[in-house]
């Protein structure tokens, strides 16, 4: 498995995830819905530069995503340039699940996350996400749950 950022040519791809992961619960069959969130997604995907996309492929066939904003804090005396960040479109496609797709893309991003100099990064997990966030490191305390980097 290859864990990598998403590159412009992977957007489609980013965007059927995103799709999958707001109806895999309930399943909206409109083809004209989908073609027209694609496009949405796309053009935002490639103008949001908060948003740093990442993929994970075997063979050159993507197994899943995660995207992570990254979100400025306001300065403070002792942290001018603080920030945190959120992640979000996380997603693996249901024959790649419980094979290490999602903890390689999970790692590659807190490697990324903690080069960047990020404070922690946050989800708010669907409730069967729980256990594997858990499992990376991530504490819950109210609401959401965060890794401290």
């Amino acid at each position: 498995m290859l864990c990598r950022p998403a590159e412009p040519a992977d957007f489609r791809a980013l965007a059927d995830m995103r799709w999958r992961l707001k109806t895999d619960d309930a399943p909206i069959e409109d083809e004209a819905a989908y073609d027209a969130f694609i496009a949405a997604f796309v053009d935002w995907a490639g103008s949001d530069e908060a948003y740093a996309h990442w993929i994970v492929e075997d063979q050159g066939r993507v197994l899943g995503a995660m995207s992570t904003a990254r979100v400025r804090k306001p300065p403070a005396p002792d942290e001018p340039d603080g920030c945190w960040g959120y992640l979000t479109n996380a997603y693996v496609y249901p024959q790649a699940r419980n094979a290490g797709a999602g903890r390689a893309l999970l790692a590659q991003i807190a490697g990324w996350a903690r080069a960047e100099g990020l404070e922690l990064l946050i989800v708010w997990p669907s409730e069967r996400a729980y256990p594997f966030y858990e499992r990376a490191g991530f504490t819950s305390g109210r609401d959401p749950l965060m890794l401290e980097l």
